[in-house]
């Protein structure tokens, strides 16, 4: 009994020792910030203003450019955009960073959004203590957030349906949304975009959409998931993913098991092993977004609200279909500009 009473007073000291680490942590930086004219900034000039970043997205790789083009606008306007959280020693969820960044007294938030009561919860706190928070790519509608920035899914579902109709569907033709519960009121818009697209060319009565379920527990979950269509019973003619994590697996898939080129794949994103997989048609096409631009978008809407008291609720950003032939020249480009 003495022993289990010594392992949790342990216990407790060591919780009680990661929590003042945090907020030491948190403190120390808004102290740097104040005094020292925050981090990066030379001259002893200040910062204008401090916003958080925070996101917890799947894809890292496109995470990484829409904190890269929030970051190096933020620089331009003297603003230090911060990776919030990607210093602290505990893993905590989104909403627990919010909270945490309104304690510390940041001017403003960008978050990757989700529609669940937690994220609106912790967005409404944030609001109640005058910090705006901007949604960025993946939105949180039911909120007090200020402005989402992202695209129209509906839109990207009507390319796709376009660049499908490019093949013989006179047949009819079956085509996979690949999809997970988080994401399925997005995923929903891109069927209705694609079903639209069949409709308004008259092959809706012949053509069947389907969303199909993944675990987005993990990278790993989703691949096992999306590796099961490629196994068992039969393919259908077309597969969308609809982010980039699952666009490597649809095409990784279709190469392990000898499928490339029995059934059309489309994809999200443009990063380079993406747009390698288009060069070499193991994807039909990549519809991409430009990652810099919105997270320099979701700076000026915080920096519009800041300075105005308001700001446009959506600000769209354009999506592009990229074909082989495009994919190559990007692809090109980007090795000239690292040599």
């Amino acid at each position: 009994m003495k022993k289990k009473n010594i392992t949790l007073k342990l216990i407790s000291v060591f919780l009680v020792l990661i929590v003042l680490l945090t907020i030491g942590s948190i403190v120390l930086l808004k102290v740097l910030m104040n005094g020292a004219g925050g981090p990066g900034r030379t001259g002893g000039q200040p910062y204008a203003r401090h916003y958080a970043f925070i996101h917890k997205g799947a894809d890292e790789d496109l995470w990484a450019r829409i904190y890269d083009g929030a970051r190096a606008h933020g620089e331009e306007l003297g603003i230090y955009v911060e990776d919030f959280g990607s210093q602290l020693t505990v893993d905590y969820d989104r909403d627990e960073l919010i909270r945490i960044a309104v304690d510390a007294s940041v001017d403003g938030i960008i978050v990757d959004g989700e529609p669940d009561e937690e994220m609106s919860e912790a967005i409404a706190y944030a609001a109640s203590l005058g910090v705006p928070v901007v949604t960025a790519l993946d939105d949180c509608a039911e909120s007090d957030r200020v402005c989402f920035v992202g695209f129209s899914n509906y839109t990207v579902g009507r390319q796709y349906g376009e660049e499908i109709l490019k093949s013989d569907v006179s047949d009819g033709i079956t085509v996979y949304v690949v999809m997970d519960n988080e994401n399925a009121g997005s995923a929903n818009l891109v069927i209705s975009g694609i079903y639209d697209e069949f409709a308004e060319q008259g092959v809706a009565d012949i053509c069947n959409i389907e969303g199909v379920y993944v675990n987005n527990e993990t990278t790993f979950t989703a691949e096992e998931d999306i590796r099961d269509i490629f196994i068992n019973g039969s393919l259908p003619d077309a597969m969308v993913a609809i982010n980039s994590v699952y666009t490597r697996c649809l095409f990784q898939a279709a190469v392990d098991y000898n499928k490339a080129g029995s059934v059309a794949l489309y994809g999200f994103d443009d990063s380079k092993d993406i747009l390698e997989a288009v060069s070499k048609n193991l994807l039909e096409a990549t519809v991409s977004v430009d990652a810099a631009r919105i997270g320099a978008s979701a700076v000026d809407a915080l920096n519009e609200y800041a300075d105005t008291g308001y700001v446009t609720t959506y600000i769209a950003q354009d999506t592009e279909v990229i074909l082989a032939a495009h994919a190559e020249e990007l692809l090109n480009s980007e090795n000239e500009e690292t040599e």
